[in-house]
């Protein structure tokens, strides 16, 4: 087993990035914030002037955008100026505040969802919160690769449930994106079940991360994700699980000898906004949202992407830590098909996207 310990230069070239269920340290002030109070509408939406020419009555309403995630994460160098850049000329601009600077994500949604905040991005589990089936989008084996998430996401089952969703909670998905694939690090190589037999694999402490782990065959034992690279050095735990660019910016690869490549979730994240916001917009305005919406999804998913695809090409040549490519993945699927529908109401939901 590994025993470096992680260098200054290894944690500045990392990138942030976190688990869909964990918060990042808050900001000591907000994007734009200062002495003078905000102008607002009846509906509290912060008012500034647009730079117009003389004469013309222009006003601009500047949406405040937050999610938990670093700004350097693509949701944030990616998104938010993909999105900014598609609002250019509307009646919209949006203000950013990142890092869990307005709340969680569990905080978040609660703010979205009686107004008292336009939009923000927030994970399946979360939403599963307000209505049960959108948690499954955060399912293991749920997708082959990343066009069938996309297709899924766009398509019409999605578009079923987030209308449920809505009429549930007035909570309404503008946007899904995708956010990466999870794979699992270890000190042995990961082809089956059986090789994680006994291991102790850290998971979230959240039905579906559990459910994860028993698929793998692993022993999941629930931990703060800043908590995992000591124990992991320290031997607490034998193994992790989590997308390629988190594994990067927390120094796993340090302290693990393989990352297995299991694919084992395809996971997205989604920009909600509430029926409130949007009934308050014009058309002209919601139009512009929502197409800005359709760049700012390809924006974040080239992002991710290009950082998946570095990362293990930088791996590869150094041989930091050996990616293994060998993982036998239709074992695992079968194992989800089994397992999945027996502990979630949208068992047979789960197996439709998974044969389409």
């Amino acid at each position: 087993m590994k025993t470096r310990t992680r260098t200054i230069a290894s944690q500045v070239s990392m990138l942030a990035a976190i688990g869909l269920v964990a918060t990042a340290c808050v900001s000591s002030e907000a994007p734009g914030s200062g002495d003078a109070e905000p102008d607002t509408d009846d509906n509290g939406t912060e008012v500034t002037e647009d730079d117009a020419e003389p004469g013309d009555d222009v006003e601009t309403t500047t949406a405040r955008f937050a999610y938990v995630y670093d700004p350097s994460h693509p949701v944030g160098s990616c998104g938010v100026p993909a999105i900014q850049d598609g609002l250019e000329g509307s009646g919209i601009s949006i203000d950013d505040y990142p890092a869990a600077q307005l709340g969680n994500e569990a905080e978040l949604l609660e703010q979205v969802a009686s107004g008292g905040l336009e939009l923000a991005v927030a994970g399946p589990s979360f939403l599963g919160v307000w209505h049960e089936e959108a948690a499954m989008f955060d399912a293991p084996f749920l997708f082959r690769d990343v066009d069938h998430f996309q297709e899924t996401l766009d398509g019409p089952i999605a578009e079923d449930v987030w209308g449920d969703l809505a009429e549930a909670s007035g909570l309404n998905v503008l946007s899904s994106w995708y956010y990466g694939t999870r794979h699992v690090t270890s000190n042995m190589e990961v082809n089956t079940s059986a090789d994680l037999q006994g291991v102790t694999l850290r998971a979230a402490d959240a039905p579906l991360y559990l459910t994860m782990a028993e698929i793998m065959g692993g022993s999941p034992t629930p931990m703060a994700l800043d908590e995992v690279y000591l124990a992991l050095q320290q031997g607490t735990i034998d193994a992790q699980e989590n997308p390629i660019p988190t594994i990067a910016s927390q120094g796993f690869h340090e302290v693990q000898d393989y990352i297995n490549l299991t694919g084992h979730m395809i996971q997205g994240v989604m920009v909600v906004t509430s029926d409130q916001y949007l009934d308050s917009l014009s058309d002209e305005d919601r139009t512009a949202l929502e197409e800005a919406m359709v760049g700012a999804t390809e924006a974040v998913r080239d992002c991710i992407e290009q950082q998946e695809n570095d990362f293990l090409e930088e791996w590869r040549e150094t041989g930091e830590i050996t990616v293994n490519d060998d993982v036998d993945h239709d074992h695992f699927r079968e194992r989800a098909m089994e397992i999945v529908p027996e502990n979630f109401a949208w068992g047979d939901l789960y197996l439709e996207i998974q044969g389409s």
